[in-house]
C-alpha cells in the first residue's frame, strides 16, 4: 500500500509539471506550435528528467544536512555542490538552448536534416554528461556520509495522514466538484 501511495505521489508530481510545461512554452512565443508537441518532442530528447538530477542531489543535500555529521562529512559535503550540482545546473540549461535550437531548426521547412541530427546528439550527449554526474554525486554522497545514512536519506519520506487525505480525496473528485 505504501508503494502504491508513493507512486501515485510520484507520477502526480510528474504530471503536474508536465502540464505546467505547456503555458510556459506558449509565453515564450512558440503559440503555433501545440503544447503536447513539444513536449513529446521534449520527451523524445531525454528532456523530461534531465532537471531532476538537480533537484535530487540538491535534496539529498539536504537530507543528509540533517544528518549528525562530523566537521570532515560536513565539509565534504559543501564540496558537492561545486563539483557535481552547479555542474549539472549548467548542462540542463546547456541541453535547453539545444533543444530550442532543434525546434528552430524543425520550424523551417526546409531544415537540413544532418544539422538537426548534430544537434540533437549534442542533447543526448549533454544529457549523458549530466547523468554521469548525477551518479558520481550519488557515489560521492554516499562515500562521505556513510552507506547507512546513505540509505536514510534515499528513503522516501513518510506522508502525514493530512497529506494523504488531500491525495485520497484529489483521486476521487472533491464532493463540491462531483455536482
Amino acid at each position: 500500500m505504501r508503494r502504491f501511495i508513493i507512486s501515485t505521489a510520484v507520477i502526480m508530481c510528474l504530471a503536474n509539471f508536465s502540464f505546467a510545461q505547456g503555458p510556459i512554452q506558449q509565453k515564450a512565443g512558440q503559440k503555433d506550435m501545440p503544447a503536447s508537441g513539444m513536449m513529446g518532442m521534449h520527451g523524445m530528447m531525454g528532456g523530461e528528467h534531465t532537471s531532476m538530477y538537480g533537484m535530487m542531489i540538491h535534496h539529498l543535500l539536504m537530507k543528509a544536512n540533517n544528518l549528525e555529521l562530523t566537521d570532515e562529512q560536513k565539509k565534504e559535503l559543501s564540496k558537492i555542490n561545486e563539483m557535481y550540482l552547479y555542474p549539472i545546473v549548467q548542462k540542463d540549461a546547456d541541453f535547453k538552448i539545444s533543444h530550442i535550437k532543434v525546434m528552430d531548426m524543425l520550424h523551417d521547412p526546409n531544415f537540413d536534416p544532418l544539422k538537426v541530427k548534430e544537434e540533437i546528439k549534442n542533447s543526448n550527449d549533454i544529457s549523458l554528461a549530466m547523468a554521469d554526474l548525477y551518479v558520481n554525486g550519488l557515489v560521492s554522497i554516499r562515500k562521505t556520509i556513510g552507506l547507512e545514512n546513505f540509505k536514510k536519506i534515499m528513503a522516501p519520506m513518510p506522508m502525514m495522514p493530512a497529506q494523504m487525505m488531500k491525495m485520497e480525496s484529489k483521486e476521487q473528485g472533491s464532493p463540491e466538484k462531483q455536482e
